[in-house]
C-alpha cells in the first residue's frame, strides 16, 4: 500500500489548498457584496416608496383641511349668518320663546364651526405652509393649551429661519403625536417643547413631569402609547433621523428626535444665502 502524503489532503499541495480556499473566500465575499447591495437597494426602494405615501397622506391631510374649511365651514358660517338676522327679528318682534331656541341654535352651530375650523387646521395648519415650523409649533401649543389647560411652552434657536418642507412637517407631526401622548397618559399639567439647530442638524425634545412610565409599559404590542412611538420613530427613520424616549416612573417623559440636516434641507443654503 501506497503512504498517503503526510498533510492528509489527497494529493493537494499546501499552495493549492491554500488558493483553492482563498478562492472560495473571494467568492463568497463577493456573494455577499452583492447581497449587501441588494439589501441596500430594497431599503432604498421601500424608504422611496414610505416616503411617497407620507406624502400622499399628506397631501390628503391637506385637501381634507382645505375641504372642511372651504365647503362645512362655509355652509355652518352662511347657516349662523341666517340664524343670527332670524333671531334679530325674533326679538324685535318680542318672541322671546323663538328667541330663545333660535339662540340655542344659533350657539350650536358657532360650536360646530369652531370645532370645523380647528379640526381644518390640525390636519394641515396653514401656519406650517405659509410662516413656518416655529409659528406653526407655537399655534399648537397654544390651541392644546386652551383645549386642555395644560401650560406648554416652546423654546427654539430657529428663529424666522425655514427648513425644507419635509423636514418642518416631519417636526410637527412628531411635535403633535409627542403632545397628545403626553395630554392623554401623563397627567402632567405642563410640558415643553424645545427646538435647537445645531452643527450636526436638528434636535426636537418633548419633555413633560408626569406620571412617566416603564419602558415594557410604552412598548407593549397593541397599546395605544406603543402605536404612537412606533409611528414616531418610523417617520424619523425615513428621514435618517433617530427617536429616543427616556422615562422613569413618577418623574416624567422625555421624547426626543435627532435630525441630520442636508443642505437641501436649509431653503437659505439652497438660494445661497450663508
Amino acid at each position: 500500500m501506497g503512504q498517503r502524503p503526510a498533510n492528509g489532503r489527497s494529493g493537494l499541495d499546501d499552495d493549492g489548498f491554500r488558493e483553492a480556499v482563498l478562492r472560495q473566500v473571494r467568492e463568497l465575499t463577493a456573494d455577499n457584496e452583492r447581497l449587501l447591495q441588494s439589501v441596500v437597494r430594497s431599503e432604498r426602494r421601500f424608504r422611496g416608496v414610505a416616503k411617497a405615501v407620507w406624502h400622499v397622506q399628506e397631501e390628503e391631510r391637506r385637501r381634507l383641511a382645505r375641504d372642511l374649511h372651504d365647503g362645512i365651514g362655509q355652509i355652518l358660517t352662511a347657516l349662523a349668518n341666517q340664524l343670527q338676522r332670524i333671531h334679530d327679528d325674533a326679538r324685535a318682534m318680542d318672541n322671546l320663546g323663538l328667541s330663545h331656541r333660535l339662540g340655542d341654535a344659533l350657539d350650536i352651530t358657532r360650536s360646530a364651526l369652531h370645532d370645523t375650523r380647528e379640526l381644518s387646521r390640525l390636519l394641515r395648519p396653514t401656519l406650517l405652509d405659509d410662516l413656518g415650523l416655529v409659528p406653526a409649533l407655537n399655534w399648537l401649543a397654544r390651541t392644546l393649551g386652551e383645549r386642555t389647560g395644560m401650560a406648554i411652552s416652546l423654546h427654539s434657536n430657529l428663529g424666522e429661519q425655514r427648513l425644507s418642507s419635509e423636514v418642518e412637517t416631519l417636526v410637527f407631526r412628531i411635535t403633535q403625536e409627542a403632545l397628545t401622548n403626553v395630554i392623554r397618559h401623563s397627567g402632567a399639567k405642563e410640558a415643553q417643547i424645545m427646538l435647537t439647530r445645531t452643527r450636526q442638524g436638528l434636535r426636537l425634545r418633548v419633555l413633560d413631569h408626569g406620571h412617566g412610565f416603564e419602558g415594557v409599559a410604552a412598548t407593549a404590542e397593541g397599546g395605544a402609547v406603543s402605536s404612537g412611538i412606533r409611528g414616531m420613530r418610523d417617520r424619523a427613520e425615513l428621514f435618517g433621523g433617530k427617536l429616543l424616549i427616556s422615562s422613569t416612573p413618577g418623574e416624567g417623559t422625555t421624547v426626543q428626535l435627532t435630525l441630520p440636516l442636508d443642505p437641501a434641507d436649509d431653503p437659505q443654503t439652497k438660494s445661497g444665502i450663508a
